[in-house]
């Protein structure tokens, strides 16, 4: 009987401590779980255009914009950014509801996805272009910019 109790006392103990290790502050309701762990992340669409905004250092800067790359359009960084401020970690293409339909739906749409990751304080200006990359194709149909200050 004391073996049952002393057992299922130290499994309740385990899953309390488990549960206090996943606690997750979140920023702007939003988290990542990565490889090392959940990660906080600030995500902003095309309304932020333009704008200014503040990302603590070690949190992730999500972007995501419309983009359809059956039109040979895709998003590209117009400027380069300072590496020791503000990295980007990955961009990728995600297709849309009507994209993920076996078969896809011809011409569907979806969102392109810019992950950065905020390193230290300073402030970086990251400016994304929608255009067809390949030579004599159309630039810059579209423009996005955003003013990144790092805390």
């Amino acid at each position: 009987m004391k073996s049952r109790l002393t057992l299922g006392s130290a499994m309740v103990l385990t899953l309390l401590a488990l549960t206090a290790c996943s606690a997750v502050i979140q920023a702007n309701d939003q988290t990542e779980q990565t490889d090392i762990g959940v990660v906080e992340q600030v995500a902003i669409d095309t309304s932020y255009d333009g704008q200014e905004i503040e990302v603590p250092a070690g949190h992730l800067l999500v972007i995501t914009l419309e983009s359809n790359p059956t039109t040979g359009f895709r998003w590209e960084l117009s400027e380069p950014i300072d590496k020791g401020i503000l990295a980007l970690i990955q961009s990728e293409y995600k297709p849309g509801e009507r994209g993920k339909q076996n078969p896809p739906v011809a011409g569907a749409g979806g969102t392109e996805v810019w992950t950065f990751e905020a390193l230290t304080a300073g402030e970086v200006t990251i400016s994304l272009e929608y255009s067809r990359p390949w030579e004599g194709g159309e630039k810059a149909v579209q423009t996005f910019n955003l003013t990144v200050v790092i805390k």
